[in-house]
């Protein structure tokens, strides 16, 4: 189990500096753009998330094509603002923000899956959203966009994890993974035609770096899911928020004010009590509850994690 965990923490930490280096990265191509050359980097290492029993060849036999187009689409859009809001906010409040994807999950699935709750969860949902209205309002009017996507990016993701909740029990891994990598290319290569601006070779660079290393953030991950449950990954997840202050103050000059350090913390915690109202058996390292909070959830993700 401690394996697990470790790898999972080294897996969030490869997706924090992913982020880090989409955000050093943007600014003036399109989000389509960065997009589409981070899912090209990353498919080569992505490829190896293939389980060795299944074939590439079986990728279109699915047993419920709706619910797969339905979470693909939710993922790719996920993607794209995911990538705008990471290059337009501070990281500490993108990842606050993206962080209600959790909260999202558990009020999606009482009201419309009718998944029992706990108290503990209730009082995490009500604390999630108090850190985030703590970490937004220094300068919520000034990046009005960049919440806003950071916003839809946690009800697409919400969206997504839960179709991909349904369906990972009846579809293969290379459906799940292949139907995203082919999607991603295809559907941000058609908008690339219309927005297209020549990279240079630094941002060429950075987003080449952040493809690479969102590829080796699925592979770590899908090693920790093999040494530990879903339900003792998951609050690794939240270590995040520590990357995100980190990075931001040592490469964009972002400092936490004390009242949004107050607000991460109740994220944080919001998050524990989440995972610690968890009822029921052990969740089988097939389960999808724990998925990367990334901007590089423009790549393909482990359909495992």
């Amino acid at each position: 189990m401690i394996k697990g965990v470790v790898f999972a923490l080294t897996s969030y930490a490869v997706f924090s500096f992913a982020d880090a280096a989409l955000k050093a990265a943007g600014g003036r191509l399109h989000v389509a753009e960065m997009t589409l050359i981070i899912t090209i980097f990353s498919c080569v290492p992505v490829l190896f998330a293939k389980p060795r029993t299944e074939h590439w060849g079986d990728m279109m036999r699915m047993h419920r094509p709706a619910l797969v187009m339905l979470r693909l689409a939710a993922a790719l859009a996920a993607g794209l603002f995911s990538a705008y809001a990471f290059t337009t906010l501070p990281l500490a409040d993108a990842y606050a923000l993206i962080f209600l994807l959790p909260i999202f999950v558990v009020a999606f699935s009482f009201f419309y899956l009718g998944e029992r709750t706990t108290p503990a969860r209730l009082v995490g949902l009500f604390v999630g959203l108090v850190g985030v209205i703590l970490v937004v309002k220094p300068g919520f009017q000034q990046l009005m966009l960049g919440h806003a996507a950071a916003i839809a990016t946690a009800i697409a993701g919400t969206v997504s994890l839960l179709t991909l909740r349904v369906i990972s029990r009846t579809e293969r891994q290379v459906t799940l993974i292949g139907t995203l990598m082919i999607g991603s290319l295809a559907l941000n290569g058609a908008i690339t035609l219309f927005v297209y601006e020549t990279p240079t070779m630094r941002e060429v660079m950075l987003l080449a770096l952040c493809g690479v290393l969102a590829g080796l953030g699925h592979l770590t991950m899908m090693a920790a899911t093999r040494h530990a449950e879903a339900n003792r990954i998951g609050p690794t997840q939240y270590s995040q928020i520590v990357w995100a202050v980190v990075l931001g103050g040592f490469f964009f000059d972002e400092y936490p004010d004390a009242i949004s350090m107050g607000g991460i913390a109740l994220v944080v915690l919001s998050g524990f009590l989440n995972f610690l109202g968890v009822r029921g058996p052990k969740t089988t390292r097939r389960s999808v509850t724990v998925e990367p909070v990334s901007a590089a959830a423009a790549a393909p993700r482990h359909p495992g994690s």
